[in-house]
């Protein structure tokens, strides 16, 4: 059976697979859920990989050479539009072509806005000050996603942060503890620090960028039709419009405004290309 795998961010999962089940039969749709383990690679075996696949799970990422070395994999031809140029000009075109991006989680950090002295970068959680003071989610994927980031950003110097953060619970529990006071600060992709319960939480876009995490679409060589049906929804105006405004994520398509705080800090991210990526999160 033709198979379209889906994983996406929580904040536009449910409105986007809802519509997506609209344009093509219910049955061939996969949702893959939020959680704490990591999961298994694609296969490279062609009957068991699906036709298409949307994540953003450094587990099936990193094994990207593997994938194109099967000859199993191909990108669909038919996407539309290219990529909008202010992000293909950081360097967000995987340039072996088989990772297609339909947005860019940014990862920042939130802090409560009573604490004085709150950090303006990511040098700054190296302060002794916040040890034992800074919360950060517990899923493998985001455990991976800092340590690589901040080996490549901080070198030797990551151990310290490491053992200042607490591991512990999901990005929307981060945002409540700090809200509440429970940690100073927090490390959370934007969705989930642009609003908090008692509007305590403030977002630190971190001078040295933001870390990113893509989400990508991967296909199959002989793809279905259903593939390209749903691959162009996700890059069409429609759906990049619902993944700026409410999933508060960066939009590839060319026409969708960018996020507001992605707009006032300039989309700075701390991002160095496909390849140097691929190769730190094999390394973590």
């Amino acid at each position: 059976m033709n198979i379209i795998d889906v994983g996406l961010p929580v904040s536009v999962s449910r409105m986007l697979v809802q519509k997506m089940q609209t344009m093509v039969p219910e049955e061939l749709i996969s949702v893959r859920r939020i959680q704490e383990a990591e999961v298994e690679p694609l296969s490279t075996i062609k009957d068991e990989i699906p036709d298409l696949t949307t994540t953003h799970q450094i587990s099936i990422m990193k094994n990207r050479d593997a994938m194109i070395s099967s000859g199993h994999y191909k990108p669909l031809k038919g996407l539309v539009p290219d990529m909008r140029e202010d992000v293909a000009a950081k360097g967000f075109i995987d340039p072996s072509g088989l990772f297609t991006p339909i947005c860019v989680v940014p990862v920042v950090i939130i802090y409560n806005r009573h604490i004085s002295n709150p950090p303006s970068s990511w040098h700054d959680l190296l302060d002794p000050r916040w040890i034992g003071r800074i919360n950060a989610p517990s899923p493998v994927i985001l455990q991976k996603l800092m340590k690589f980031y901040a080996k490549s950003l901080l070198g030797e110097k990551a151990e310290t942060l490491f053992k200042s953060i607490v591991l512990d619970g999901l990005p929307i529990d981060v945002n409540k503890k700090v809200n509440e006071g429970t940690f100073d600060i927090g490390i959370v992709s934007l969705p989930f620090s642009r609003a908090s319960r008692d509007q305590n939480v403030t977002l630190c876009w971190p001078e040295e960028g933001a870390f990113a995490l893509p989400q990508v679409l991967i296909q199959k060589d002989g793809a279905c039709k259903e593939a390209l049906t749903v691959s162009n929804y996700l890059l069409s105006e429609d759906a990049q419009k619902f993944i700026s405004d409410v999933g508060v994520m960066i939009p590839v398509n060319p026409v969708v405004p960018l996020p507001r705080e992605v707009q006032e800090n300039k989309m700075s991210l701390y991002w160095k290309g496909w390849d140097w990526f691929i190769s730190g999160i094999n390394a973590v």
